[in-house]
């Protein structure tokens, strides 16, 4: 008896050190977001926030969405709904909002306010849904996100929005801290006041001290990462923070270095609050960010690019070299242009930041893992490279193509057992017109889509857009047979502006109506007028049996006036890939979904029984 006590009170001592790992997920806009590597230079700071928790610990789930504010990933149900579903008593939300809450039509305004303006002006409503006001609809949005966190479970933590790189005497200015009180729009007895100002110590229309009054009033930690980011920039001096930490030509999304930075700062002051202090380790020597690579699911013959960081600060000795191998399913560069199997570098200055990019190409299915070494002197750190390869043999081919040679735009082509349709939201199919090149072709046709209000009329495109808007857009769609899943191998089409340098866009695949697993496979800012791009993808897709992929390509004009009479044209769109039986764990969640089908095997074959029919996996019917 005494033997199985002690051995009780062991397993009971132990049992703090199996605890379960901690999720922290974090929310906020595109200075947050994840980014496709192989798509931009953009990178959010919760990309890399990961890399500074001890990962046996504690995991980030990073849910930032390029254009949200806070009303929009409240109410969207790929966001804030969705991400309920995956919090856990015991984990932590990172809030970080204000970028687009500021609004772009009218700033420091509710949107819904001026929308209800508009229609009691019979004026064009707003096709720009963003925009809170600091004193009212903002707070209102964090309090929510804070007390449906707490009532699973989870502690929510606000989080100050990074500053934009707005500098002006030797500091940041007012509006790059989110403080509007130099300009901003109200309404008051029906009446629109524009470009109205508050005095230098008056913070009535800062969403920062919106912010801090929120965390007082519930008891909620702030972080200020408002105030670490200014002292970053100020650190650096404005044309070396604007080089060396932000994308080019745009002083609100950082680069890889910025990201990096701010993540440090983030995890850093976490620290000092000492929220999951325990589990934070801001390193002084050379360290990868992320420390894991995990590609996931990939196609076999298909490349994969990733990258990782190499940094560190204060190091000793002061200068030194770095030398990379990598194993066989992998090649590595420092340029982005040659790849090879080894690589070398030298730092100097007891600092080291260096991005290392990594190809992963996989003959063979099945999980593979493979691993990127870094030495330099004693010192060896080890990046492991996780996927599962995915086979493409065997397969039925799909697709659907999209001319678009013409208004209205005609239904796709398609082949195989897929079905497609064509959608546009807050967007219009205005004309055709035959002034684009295409290298040394001239008078090439393409049909020009515009911005539109609800009903498909054309109305100016906003002021004052740096980001995508979620509720316009360009929406091709691709839905997998009801009993085959389809690994999509190629999405591509051709592009172009109208009238227009400005025209931007983002390319974003999701999935059903809700517009789920949202990715972004193609960016461009300031398009060349007249001149179409021929852009292809090669992404790991897989819809599920019975599921829609939707494609969307989401413009917005990056102009400080509304304008209209500017165009984004797009012809030649085409999702192709290969249709495949589904895997029995597939056909599983099908059933879970369609509770009426049933599933059972007859001679060594699935079948699938629906409304007393019988039916094989690619839809015959069995008599």
């Amino acid at each position: 008896m005494r033997k199985i006590f002690s051995l009780l009170a062991a397993l009971m001592l132990c049992l703090p050190m199996m605890q379960a790992v901690i999720k922290v997920h974090t929310i906020g806009d595109s200075t947050m977001a994840e980014y496709d590597e192989s798509t931009t230079d953009k990178r959010g700071w919760g990309m890399y926030l990961g890399s500074f928790f001890d990962p046996e610990f504690v995991t980030v789930n990073n849910k930032g969405k390029s254009g949200a504010d806070t009303r929009a990933f409240y109410t969207g149900a790929a966001y804030w709904p969705a991400l309920k579903n995956q919090m856990s008593a015991g984990d932590y939300l990172l809030i970080q909002f204000a970028h687009n809450d500021e609004g772009t039509v009218t700033y420091g305004m509710d949107n819904l306010e001026y929308a209800q303006y508009c229609a009691d002006k019979g004026l064009p409503a707003p096709t720009d849904a963003r925009g809170t006001n600091p004193q009212t609809t903002y707070r209102d949005m964090l309090r929510a996100f804070i007390d449906e966190a707490r009532a699973l479970g989870v502690t929510p933590v606000l989080v100050g929005p990074i500053c934009r790189a707005y500098f002006q005497g030797g500091d940041i200015k007012r509006n790059g801290q989110h403080d509007l009180g130099d300009k901003f729009s109200k309404i008051e007895d029906g009446v629109l006041y524009e470009n109205q100002s508050l005095p230098a110590g008056d913070s009535a229309m800062s969403y920062v001290k919106a912010m801090k009054v929120v965390a007082a009033e519930k008891n909620v930690p702030f972080i200020d990462l408002t105030e670490a980011t200014r002292q970053i920039y100020l650190s650096y001096g404005e044309t070396q923070c604007l080089n060396l930490l932000f994308c080019t030509g745009d002083k609100t999304h950082t680069n890889a270095m910025g990201g990096n930075l701010i993540a440090r700062a983030a995890a850093d002051s976490l620290k000092t609050a000492g929220i999951l202090a325990d589990y934070i380790s801001i390193p002084t020597d050379i360290s990868a960010n992320p420390n894991t690579i995990e590609i996931g699911d990939t196609y076999c013959g298909v490349a994969q690019n990733k990258e990782f960081l190499l940094t560190g600060y204060g190091l000793d000795p002061k200068s030194g070299t770095v030398a990379l191998t990598a194993t066989a399913n992998l090649q590595i560069s420092l340029d982005k242009e040659t790849y090879a199997s080894v690589a070398t570098f030298a730092y100097s200055g007891g600092s080291l930041f260096q991005r290392v990019y990594v190809r992963a190409n996989y003959a063979e299915g099945g999980e593979q893992l493979d691993t990127v070494y870094a030495v330099s002197g004693e010192h060896i750190i080890a990046v492991p490279v996780n996927a599962n390869a995915l086979s493409l043999d065997g397969g039925a081919a799909v697709s659907a193509t999209w001319t678009i040679d013409g208004k209205p735009v005609p239904d796709a082509v398609i082949e195989g057992p897929v079905s497609a349709s064509f959608t546009m939201s807050n967007m219009m199919a205005a004309d055709t017109k035959a002034e684009f090149t295409d290298g040394d072709q001239t008078g090439i046709t393409m049909v020009r889509f515009h911005n539109s209000d609800a009903t498909g009329g054309k109305v100016a495109w906003p002021a004052g857009e740096i980001d995508e808007n979620a509720t316009r857009y360009l929406d091709f769609a691709l839905a997998a047979p009801a009993t085959m899943e389809v690994r999509i191998t190629g999405i591509s089409m051709d592009i172009a502006a109208h009238s227009t340098s400005t025209m931007c866009y983002h390319i974003n695949t999701g999935f059903g109506d809700g517009f789920t697993e949202v990715q972004t496979i193609a960016e461009k800012v300031n398009m060349t007028n007249l001149a179409i791009t021929h852009l292809a993808f090669t992404p790991t897709l897989t819809i599920p049996a019975g599921e829609t992929l939707h494609v969307r390509i989401l413009p917005w004009h990056n102009l400080g006036e509304a304008k209209s009479g500017k165009y984004i044209c797009v012809k030649n769109v085409v999702i192709s890939g290969q249709a495949f039986d589904p895997s029995e764990q597939a056909i599983d969640q099908l059933l879970n979904r369609q509770s009426s089908n049933r599933k059972y095997i007859k001679d060594g074959h699935i079948l699938i029984l629906r409304a007393d029919h019988t039916y094989t996996l690619q839809g015959q019917e069995v008599k």
